[in-house]
């Protein structure tokens, strides 16, 4: 498994807001920890986007884990950002590591670090399938060398 160490989030190259609904809070008024899923997955999207010029309809991608750290709980007065970057290219999956972040009383605090591994994927074939070298190089591309 690639490394989990993770550079401070201004290092990473894109960064998505999300916003905190009433819905993602749980009895103790936070953000339950089942929705930072659903935060990363957002910014997986916009990034994706970005980074490789992803289109859902052409390039299967599914998910293959996610890890979560969770290291300081989300409020429904906090405005998220999470930062996204590919750390490592496999030969049919890759990578991206996640900080989620926010800011109180003007200092930046670190909500929680997050890693998924994603895999290229044929829906009608059922198989996994290479990482293709256009691919390879648009994640370069974008990230610089890994």
């Amino acid at each position: 498994m690639p490394d989990m160490s993770f550079p401070a989030p201004e290092k990473f190259k894109y960064a998505k807001p999300v916003e905190v609904r009433w819905r993602d809070l749980d009895a103790l008024n936070h953000v339950n920890n089942a929705v930072y899923l659903t935060y990363i997955e957002h910014a997986r999207s916009y990034y994706l986007q970005e980074a490789i010029c992803w289109d859902w309809t052409k390039d299967g991608i599914i998910l293959a884990s996610a890890t979560i750290d969770f290291k300081v709980a989300l409020l429904l007065t906090d405005k998220p950002l999470v930062h996204v970057r590919c750390s490592h290219l496999g030969n049919k999956s890759f990578t991206l590591q996640y900080a989620i972040t926010t800011k109180r009383n003007d200092h930046t605090i670190l909500a929680a670090t997050a890693q998924t591994v994603l895999v290229m994927y044929n829906f009608t074939a059922e198989k996994a399938l290479p990482l293709t070298n256009e691919i390879r190089q648009k994640f370069t591309a974008f990230e610089g060398e890994f």
